[in-house]
């Protein structure tokens, strides 16, 4: 079973940071907050260039996929990704 994490990279500032938040707390999956600015290295590593930032990791840190901004049909793709790797 492939082991994965999402990650949800975002700032103090960004109002639709939270709109990601939501949108996976209504989808019961647990997630990693970083914040961006103070994690400047984390958000460097995984190129972060805007927030919010959601990223699907493998155990190994292989990125699986990547969503960036609000965008409700990538992110159910990754919670769907990401739910199967749970079973």
């Amino acid at each position: 079973m492939l082991t994965m994490k999402l990650l949800k990279f975002e700032t103090a500032t960004c109002p639709k940071c939270a709109v990601v938040s939501n949108f996976l707390m209504q989808q019961s999956v647990t997630f990693d907050v970083i914040d961006a600015e103070k994690k400047r290295e984390m958000a460097n590593s995984y190129q972060i260039m805007s927030v919010p930032t959601t990223i699907l990791i493998a155990d190994d840190r292989t990125e699986l996929a990547r969503s960036i901004g609000v965008n409700p049909t990538e992110l159910m793709n990754m919670v769907h990704t990401f739910k199967k790797g749970e079973r």
